[in-house]
Parts: C-alpha cells; structure tokens; sequence
C-alpha cells in the first residue's frame, strides 16, 4: 500500500495543479448543467471544446515538431472516449454510446487523475490537452447520470464486448506502426501504478482486469434513484 501512495505523491507538480482546478471547474459545470433550463447548450459547447482541443493540439505538435504516427495519434482510449462526445450530443438515445462514456470514458478518465504518463517537464500545452480530454469526459458521464442514466448488466457486458475489440484492434494497430497506442506493448511513461506491476504482458493483463473492476464498480450507480 505504501508503494502504491508513493505514486501518488511523486505526480509531477503541474499534474497536481492541473488536476486542482480541473476538479474546481468540473463541479461548477456540473452545477451549472443540473440547475440550467438550457442543457443541449452546454453539451454543444463541451462537444465543440473536444473538437477543438484535438484541432489545436494536433497543430501544436505539428508546429514543434513533435508530430509522429506513432504517438500523437489519438488512439488512447480517454482520447477515443473524448471524440465521441460530439458524436454523442448529435445522438444523445444512443445506447452504446451512453455506454461507452459511462464505462470505458469515466473509468479511464478516472484514472488518468491519480495517475499519469506525461513525464515531468512535458509542454503546457500537452498538459491543457490531457485534462480538457479526460475532465470533459468526467463531466458527459455526470451529466449522463443527471438525465437518469442507469446502467443494466446487458449495458456492462456489451460494453466490455466493444473494450475487448478497441484492444485487440489496437494490438493490430501497434504491431503495424510499431506504436504503443493503449500501451499494449511497453508500460507507459511518467509516473503511473504500472511500476508496481510485473514486465510485459502481465502488466497489460493486470490493467484489462483493473479496468474489468472498475467497470464492476460502476454498476452500483444502478441504485441511485432517478429524479421523479
């Protein structure tokens, strides 16, 4: 347990910052979305900000010269999670898609707050990217549990049936670029609770059960009762 706190206490500075007023301005858009009259508005400008957070970043990288097919591509699952939030808000019924942002967005989001793979002394702007992606998912999923989303066991398998594609997808993916997209093939970067972990592949067996857990975990929020 201890080695487990001392990740958490050896996060990079601006990790720590970051994650502080990602959670100031998550609640208070969480407040405003469950008190406001208007909520598809905030939906569009969350789906807009996604959009361009991808567009800049893109851009940013390309403009450094950082860009490359093998890491800038975004191909991680939070990132995935992301993009789909507009296409979400232009199909708010869609099961399987209120699915995917409540199990693999959140949980991964979830995750990338307690622990991260940017190392120490990345860019800013990398930083601005990692918690507008993953913090605007945080907020979807609440909102998805504010308009009465509950999830059923038939929701949970069949998304751990698409997370199981996502990954073997990503394998292909991996051995074609000789990326490292989902970190199928090395352990991530920075400072994260995969150190903890035995090397290749049973440190990725480890974190599929992880998420497997959390995945479990998140069924309890069938219980909390809807708004009348």
């Amino acid at each position: 347990m201890n080695e487990v706190f001392d990740i958490v206490r050896n996060l990079p500075y601006q990790h720590l910052v970051f994650t502080f007023f990602s959670v100031i301005i998550g609640l208070i858009l969480i407040y405003i979305y469950t008190y406001t009259k208007n909520k598809s508005r905030v939906l569009n400008s969350i789906s807009l900000i996604v959009i361009l957070n991808e567009i800049i970043f893109q851009f940013l990288l390309i403009y450094f010269n950082s860009w490359s097919l093998t890491e800038s591509l975004p191909l991680e699952m939070c990132y995935i999670s992301a993009l789909i939030i507009p296409i979400y808000n232009q199909s708010k019924n869609n099961r399987s898609l209120q699915n995917w942002l409540f199990f693999a967005g959140f949980g991964g989001s979830f995750f990338a707050f307690i622990n991260t793979n940017l190392e120490d002394g990345a860019m800013v702007y990398t930083f601005i990217h990692y918690f507008i992606a993953h913090g605007l998912i945080v907020i979807v999923v609440a909102a998805l549990i504010i308009d009465g989303y509950r999830p059923s066991w038939k929701d949970y398998f069949s998304t751990v049936k698409w997370t199981t594609v996502l990954v073997v997808l990503m394998i292909l993916i991996n051995n074609l670029l000789g990326s490292n997209y989902m970190f199928t093939q090395n352990k991530p970067p920075g400072v994260t609770f995969t150190k903890l972990m035995p090397e290749w592949p049973y440190y990725f067996l480890i974190m599929l059960l992880i998420g497997l857990i959390s995945y479990t975990l998140m069924m309890l929020v069938k219980f909390i009762p809807t708004k009348k």
